[in-house]
């Protein structure tokens, strides 16, 4: 098969006339339809995204009581008519049942919680303490557990700065080093433990850390200066351990 001619000027003039044609043609046949040209740049607007539909307002649930009345639990109940008075109150938040009971029988409900109940809460899981200055008053937290019957208790006692509260380390072995650790940092003392002492901190040590008024930023200290040989902080160091 012969190779095709190169294309000469006159072919690609003619090429270029008969499209020109062509396009007037079309143009003609629009206006005659009776269709206005678009003007130099006036495109025809795009159609505005759908919007989403409104979400619809939703209800703002009411604000839920810190602490509402525990009543209707005949467990509870049996425990009130026990110990009278000495519970102080029993409340429920966020699902916690809390019973607040006098510091010197705080032993005894514990007691009968561990072993005079149908349900025997032979766990402790934790005990501690706040702090509450503005009341001159620490609260001994216990939290208990009854492993066969799947049922938690907070427990907890008032005890006034200075005052005492009775060990619970012989109801439940672990309460040893964990009031030894409520000792040591907040300076509650437990009547009747075997071996009340710091168990965090070194004998000796000045202060309570966990007490709201114990300083957070460095201040020296009477054990540290007598057992550490540490240099002298220099003059005008930032101890506060604060970074802007």
């Amino acid at each position: 098969m012969a190779p095709a001619e190169p294309a000469t000027d006159a072919d690609k003039e003619a090429k270029i006339a008969a499209a020109k044609a062509k396009a007037a043609a079309a143009k003609a046949a629009r206006e005659a339809a009776g269709e206005a040209p678009a003007a130099a740049g006036d495109e025809a607007p795009k159609a505005a995204p759908a919007k989403a539909p409104a979400k619809a307002a939703s209800k703002k649930e009411p604000a839920v009581p810190a602490y509402v009345d525990l009543v209707g639990d005949a467990f509870i109940d049996d425990l009130k008519a026990t110990f009278g008075a000495d519970i102080r109150s029993m409340v429920v938040s966020n699902n916690q049942q809390i019973v607040r009971v006098a510091p010197d029988r705080a032993r005894d409900v514990l007691w009968h919680l561990r072993y005079n109940t149908p349900t025997k809460f032979d766990f402790l899981s934790d005990l501690t303490a706040a702090h509450y200055p503005d009341r001159s008053a620490f609260e001994v937290v216990y939290q208990i557990f009854s492993i066969e019957d799947n049922r938690r208790l907070r427990v907890v006692a008032e005890v006034p700065d200075g005052g005492e509260v009775w060990t619970v380390s012989d109801i439940w072995a672990t309460a040893n080093w964990l009031e030894r650790e409520v000792y040591d940092m907040f300076g509650i003392r437990f009547d009747g433990h075997p071996d009340l002492r710091r168990i965090l901190l070194p004998d000796g040590w000045v202060g309570f850390p966990l007490r709201k008024e114990y300083p957070v930023e460095y201040r020296p200290n009477e054990w540290v200066e007598a057992n550490l040989s540490i240099l002298d902080i220099p003059e005008g160091a930032d101890l506060s351990g604060k970074f802007e």
